[in-house]
């Protein structure tokens, strides 16, 4: 849809391809049938739709693709689509920079647009992150093994921890 590669952008510090295998809807067939108005009977259409393509065509569509999270959450449909969304957006708003910014204004960046201060710092496996939390969020990543929380850190301070 969008004409672009297939395979996942490639990362901005490395420059390296993040992997060479395409991700998305890859080499789709579908055909119409007998009595079909939009895909005529005996033609198959085949294409690919990379995997942001698809994100925008789920956020079209008026009834939500089903989503089953392999972690082994129990959410009803409705509930596992709104948390993808949610992490996905979380996802961009962290790439677009918006996670540091939030971080370098002592914010909480825990979850998108939090306008809460940061009250913690997360270490994870004894390094210092930029991530953190506001009271109300500081328990976002409780399945992370490493992690720890310890009072905020500001940028400033780092180079001498």
């Amino acid at each position: 849809m969008c004409g672009e590669c297939l395979c996942p952008h490639e990362e901005k510090l490395s420059g390296k391809w993040t992997s060479e295998y395409p991700h998305g809807l890859v080499d789709t067939h579908v055909q119409g049938g007998y009595e079909s108005y939009h895909l005529f009977d005996m033609t198959t259409y085949s294409f690919s739709l990379c995997e942001k393509c698809l994100r925008v065509l789920f956020n079209q569509f008026k009834i939500e693709p089903t989503v089953q999270d392999k972690m082994g959450e129990t959410e009803t449909n409705r509930e596992a689509w709104e948390l993808d969304q949610k992490a996905y957006e979380y996802r961009v708003w962290k790439d677009d920079g918006k996670h540091h910014e939030a971080y370098m204004s002592r914010r909480c960046n825990a979850v998108k647009d939090c306008p809460n201060g940061a009250e913690y710092t997360i270490r994870v496996s004894g390094d210092f992150t930029e991530d953190c939390a506001c009271e109300e969020h500081k328990d976002t990543r409780n399945n992370c093994i490493n992690c720890a929380k310890v009072k905020f850190i500001p940028n400033v301070l780092k180079p001498f921890l």
